[in-house]
């Protein structure tokens, strides 16, 4: 069965990182660094602030769901009041906050960044119901939910950019399309595949919080991990480096595919598996994990200023030490994430949280220390620092 569901996810997983190259391809020949460094600015914390406010409801929901399938009504039932409560509120408290954290932007951008903030209740009801298609194996369907905002997302950008309206503000406003999409995909699936009641319950609603805010110290975590030099760049740097910066970012999401897709089919198998089993099973995900990114991570170490100079153009070439820095963080990221989805899964999510606490610091102290003095390179070494410190 996880061999089935690793495809499956796989199978997405690389439909949605041909659709982010795609995507950044048609956004750098657009935009250059500048715009495409604006737009980050714009689309970077609506789903920050969703994943956030989550509290680890979704992890809980992939563990439940796994481990009792006869709570899903209840689960649903509770993800839809608290979406209809949480995502709201969320909206105007980003309202009043955001803005302030992007650092000095124009005017068109700013109005953007704004605008943008509408994707903040969609996100958060996307994440819940994928954690429920994902707790039940529902991994096509899960996959299909993820990959619709990439599809529309791609699809309209080649539009945009054949008819020559590709700018900052139609790439906003198709990412917007997309995300409700994706949101209402997510929703006919688990009201077709796991066919819910309505059947709220205060009782275990504060069980699965139980289990998510275990998790969420290290979905914070994660978070500080893998987004803060973005969030921190899109404060302090200029658009043109934000740009570079996001680039080597994507490129570098190539070596992660594998790894990604073993760790989001790897939990629910974990947790609905005797211990034994589920011991092999992380053990075989882990050595699947090294040996891909080891196939994957030599040729794009070397070819990575020719993929940037004749791919993205020569105004990207500077991008290269950044790129090679963030493809070796990937390889240890990947692996500890493999590691972290198989705790998860045995019903310990508070331990794995002391690693990823561990990462989240380095990355903190790191990039105050660096950021400053070395730019993107430097963010690109607190990644790589923050990667050692997890194991």
């Amino acid at each position: 069965m996880i061999v089935r569901n690793i495809k499956l996810v796989f199978v997405a997983n690389a439909t949605i990182l041909f659709c982010g190259l795609v995507t950044s391809l048609l956004s750098a020949w657009a935009l250059g660094p500048a715009g495409r460094g604006d737009l980050l600015v714009v689309t970077l914390w609506p789903p920050v602030c969703a994943l956030l406010v989550t509290f680890g409801l979704d992890q809980a929901h992939r563990y439940w769901v796994a481990k009792d399938p006869l709570c899903i009504s209840i689960l649903f039932s509770n993800a839809i009041l608290f979406a209809a409560i949480a995502g709201p509120v969320t909206l105007l408290l980003s309202e009043l906050i955001i803005p302030h954290l992007v650092g000095e932007r124009s005017p068109e951008t700013m109005r953007l960044v704004r605008i943008y903030l509408v994707n903040i209740p969609a996100a958060l009801v996307q994440f819940l119901m994928i954690g429920l298609l994902e707790g039940a194996r529902r991994f096509g369907w899960a996959g299909a939910a993820r990959l619709m905002f990439f599809v529309v997302q791609a699809v309209v950008y080649f539009l945009l950019w054949i008819y020559g309206r590709f700018t900052v503000e139609t790439a906003a406003l198709t990412l917007i399309i997309a995300q409700f999409a994706a949101m209402t995909l997510s929703l006919f699936a688990v009201l077709r595949e796991l066919k819910p009641r309505w059947e709220p319950s205060w009782r275990k609603w504060k069980e699965a919080l139980g289990y998510g805010v275990r998790d969420y110290p290290g979905v914070v975590a994660d978070f500080t991990t893998l987004r803060l030099d973005q969030l921190l760049l899109g404060g302090m740097a200029s658009s043109a480096a934000i740009g570079l910066y996001f680039i080597a970012v994507r490129l570098s999401e190539i070596t992660a595919i594998m790894a990604g897709s073993v760790a989001d089919a790897l939990m629910p198998e974990v947790a609905a598996s005797q211990a034994d089993r589920a011991e092999r099973l992380l053990g075989r995900s882990l050595r699947l994990t090294l040996y891909t990114h080891l196939l994957v991570l030599v040729p794009l170490w070397i070819l990575a200023p020719l993929i940037l100079r004749y791919v993205y153009g020569e105004s990207f070439l500077a991008a290269t030490a950044t790129l090679r820095i963030l493809l070796l963080a990937s390889v240890v990221l990947s692996a500890g994430g493999v590691m972290i989805s198989g705790l998860r899964g045995f019903g310990h999510p508070g331990i794995s949280t002391i690693a990823r606490l561990a990462s989240a610091v380095v990355t903190v102290i790191s990039l105050l220390l660096l950021l400053p003095r070395l730019g993107i390179v430097g963010a690109a070494v607190a990644s790589l620092l923050s990667a050692y410190a997890a194991p």
